[in-house]
């Protein structure tokens, strides 16, 4: 089962130069050599959290704890704090455990992420839940171009506690589907079902670029 440990935090202004190099020749093979594999960082376009954000898998939960114990990553750590502030990590387990993570992306891929927390006041609630982001909710969003790749529990770490992964070629067709009576009024309609509920668009910040069995990453210009 793929687990993912996100990253988040805002860069110190001072240090921008030498962070780049940073994060782009130490922190992330560091993570990678620990086992798991950093799939993408991102800026945030629209919507307030983090000024970045940086995604890793894993293979499962076992993987991702012998990681996060060992000195290697607590000496990542403490060197990544001299060059960003504000940094926090979550552990997200996806919901539909039957689906395959693709970590492949293209160099146009933009991200709507949703979050939320589903009402589950009574029984039946969670079921219901289900039931409409599966056969209404979720193909809206299909519809105005926005693929889902995963919706993940927050396992680990500050709410909401439900992501909506979702990925779009450009944010000029993103934005058009957004303004559409179709979504708004499923939006509207998620509401009953769940609270908590924000959005954000994020563009790349890091990209990873693959060459043969080997990754590159390369931090993108704003």
């Amino acid at each position: 089962m793929t687990v993912k440990l996100m990253h988040y935090w805002t860069i110190t202004p001072s240090r921008n130069d030498d962070y780049a190099e940073f994060i782009t020749g130490t922190f992330i093979p560091g993570i990678n050599a620990l086992g798991m594999q950093t799939v993408a960082g991102w800026s945030v376009l629209v919507g307030s959290y983090s000024e970045v954000i940086v995604e890793t898998v894993g293979r499962d939960l076992d993987q991702l704890e012998t990681a996060l114990k060992s000195n290697e990553y607590r000496h990542l750590k403490s060197d990544l704090l001299n060059y960003i502030k504000n940094y926090k990590t979550k552990v997200l387990v996806p919901l539909k455990k039957e689906q395959a993570y693709s970590m492949d992306f293209t160099e146009h891929t933009v991200k709507f992420n949703q979050v939320w927390d589903i009402i589950t006041r009574k029984q039946g609630d969670f079921k219901n839940y289900r039931q409409f982001v599966t056969s209404e909710f979720y193909p809206v969003l299909e519809e105005i171009g926005v693929k889902i790749a995963e919706e993940w529990e927050v396992l680990i770490g500050e709410g909401p506690r439900t992501i909506c992964e979702g990925r779009v070629k450009d944010v000029q067709s993103l934005i058009s589907g957004l303004q559409g009576v179709k979504f708004r009024k499923a939006k509207e309609k998620l509401k009953s079902y769940v609270e908590n509920y924000e959005s954000r668009i994020l563009s790349f910040h890091i990209i990873r670029h693959q060459y043969g069995s080997s990754d590159q990453y390369q931090i993108v210009d704003d």
